[in-house]
């Protein structure tokens, strides 16, 4: 799969239709059928969390969202919106790599400077640094070391295996690893970033702008 490009359609799903369709019989394969009914190539998940408003109250995990919809939409690419105000990058880069495993190599994150479902807190992180960890750590265990010969009873050539070894300084994250999965069959899942973080290697940068919000679909039966 290609990483999504500005020219790609990005639609991104709001949490209400998130937690509506899986509260409701048959809910899953009703949103599928609308974001199909959109045209778009990509499916944001959890981008509601970088609006200041819409950010607020209960929200349905984006990472077990994209997992439904990314079995009903097997040709679809999906972007999960995370931020370091809400989550270390070392469970992000676990998280989202064995989600990518599961889905054949359809998944990115998108990362937003904060998450507005968190209070303020007096300790802040650099999102582009969270960025950055996440994508070194997506790279510490390389697809290839997999040999997995019965015979010899090797699973992994470990000599290919590497620490991250970053150290952020003060106020930064220190991340050793390596992750305890191997990188994905993509590489390394696509990197996109809100436009409130700067992050110029970045695959891509989405913003209110370019992600258009689902239609709303019809009321409950």
């Amino acid at each position: 799969m290609h990483a999504p490009t500005a020219i790609d359609r990005h639609v991104g799903v709001p949490d209400a239709d998130l937690t509506a369709a899986v509260t409701r019989p048959g809910g899953v394969a009703l949103l599928a059928d609308r974001i199909r009914a959109s045209g778009a190539d990509t499916v944001v998940i959890g981008a509601d969390r970088f609006d200041p408003q819409r950010g607020r109250g209960y929200r349905l995990d984006p990472t077990s969202a994209a997992l439904a919809l990314g079995r009903a939409l097997p040709e679809h690419r999906f972007l999960i919106a995370v931020a370091p105000t809400r989550e270390h990058p070392y469970n992000v880069a676990r998280r989202i790599l064995s989600l990518d495993h599961v889905l054949g190599g359809r998944v990115g994150i998108l990362v937003g400077a904060r998450d507005h479902g968190v209070p303020p807190s007096d300790e802040e992180h650099d999102p582009a640094e969270f960025a950055r960890v996440v994508s070194g750590l997506w790279t510490t265990w390389p697809l290839e070391s997999i040999v997995g010969d019965r015979d010899t009873g090797v699973f992994a050539d470990t000599g290919l295996v590497r620490q991250l070894d970053h150290d952020g300084g003060l106020g930064g994250y220190r991340v050793r690893g390596p992750l305890t999965t191997p990188s994905s069959v993509q590489g390394s899942p696509v990197l996109a970033v809100w436009d409130d973080v700067d992050l110029p290697e970045a695959d891509l940068v989405l913003s209110a702008t370019t992600v258009s919000d689902l239609r709303p679909g019809p009321g409950p039966a």
